[in-house]
Parts: C-alpha cells; sequence; structure tokens
C-alpha cells in the first residue's frame, strides 16, 4: 500500500454519510470544492507540461463553478445562515501542493489521488441526492456527481498518458 500524500486527507468512510445533518453534508461539500479548487491551481503552478497544465487548470475552475452552485442551494435551504464547515469530512479532501515535485512520477501519483477523490465525491453527491425532497435539488445533486466522474474520466486519461510518457522517456535514456 503507497502512502498518502499531504495533499489528501482521507477523512471519514463515505458510508458513514447519514450520520450527519444535510447542513452538515453541504458544507462539507462546500469545503472539499474550494480544497480541491486550491489542489489544481497548486498542482497546475508546479506542472511544466502545458497541456496537462491547462487542463488541471480547467478542473480548478470547475470546482470553483461547484463550490458557487452549492453555495446557492445551501443559502436557499438555510436562509440568513451561514455556512458552518465542520471539521470532519466524508471521504478524502484535496489540500494545496506545497511542495517541489520531484519529477513526473510525483505528478502521476497526486493525479492518482485526485481521481480516488473525485471518484468518491461523486458517490458523496449521490449519497445527498438521496437524502433531498425537492426534484431540483435531485437534480443539482445528480449534475455534481456527474461531473465529478467526468472529472475523475479527464484525470485518468491525462494519467494514462503520463504513464506511457513516463515510460516512453526513459526508453529513450536506455541503451549504449
Amino acid at each position: 500500500m503507497k502512502m498518502v500524500p499531504p495533499e489528501l486527507d482521507e477523512g471519514i468512510p463515505l458510508k458513514k454519510v447519514k450520520e450527519f445533518s444535510l447542513e452538515e453534508l453541504l458544507g462539507m461539500a462546500v469545503k472539499a470544492e474550494i480544497g480541491a479548487r486550491k489542489f489544481y491551481e497548486s498542482l497546475a503552478s508546479r506542472v511544466d507540461i502545458p497541456a496537462l497544465k491547462e487542463k488541471i487548470e480547467w478542473l480548478a475552475g470547475e470546482e470553483e463553478k461547484h463550490e458557487v452552485l452549492l453555495r446557492r442551494m445551501y443559502s436557499t435551504m438555510f436562509p440568513d445562515k451561514e455556512i458552518v464547515f465542520p471539521s470532519e469530512h466524508v471521504g478524502p479532501e484535496l489540500k494545496p501542493v506545497a511542495r517541489e515535485l520531484q519529477g513526473v512520477q510525483d505528478v502521476i501519483e497526486l493525479i492518482r489521488w485526485a481521481m480516488r477523490a473525485e471518484e468518491i465525491a461523486a458517490e458523496f453527491y449521490e449519497e445527498i441526492e438521496g437524502m433531498v425532497g425537492e426534484e431540483d435539488r435531485k437534480r443539482l445533486m445528480r449534475y455534481l456527481s456527474d461531473m465529478e466522474k467526468g472529472h475523475y474520466y479527464t484525470l485518468r486519461a491525462e494519467y494514462e498518458l503520463l504513464l506511457d510518457w513516463e515510460m516512453y522517456s526513459q526508453m529513450m535514456h536506455v541503451g549504449p
């Protein structure tokens, strides 16, 4: 089992989602979107591959849009209340990359963990969908879940390209 990098806090297992109120879960969701945006922004600033940097910056922008949607939902469900960010969170929470990356292997590893976080975020929104009664709120949770699945597949495509690129670049350094 590989060590969890400092940019990821694994959090509480998804199966415990029902132990929290909808208000707490929305607070966790907003906090997770902020964390994901900061993670992607910091990762993009440390990546030298232009096409990958562009994709990661796009993901940061997507997470920011999700934060806005969730804040709007929170304010309609809990008017006149400030969002409370619980210290606990269900599933992984991404944190900014604060270290120098030592080559493509570090990038590959961080993308692998980000894929896992996106996968669990999709499941998290599916769980919340089952907890909200109004159809428009269910649709929003379904939309966010689908978007997170899309992020997973975007990252997976980049991950697979990086694996191929690493193998190719290593092969170029082998030989007489």
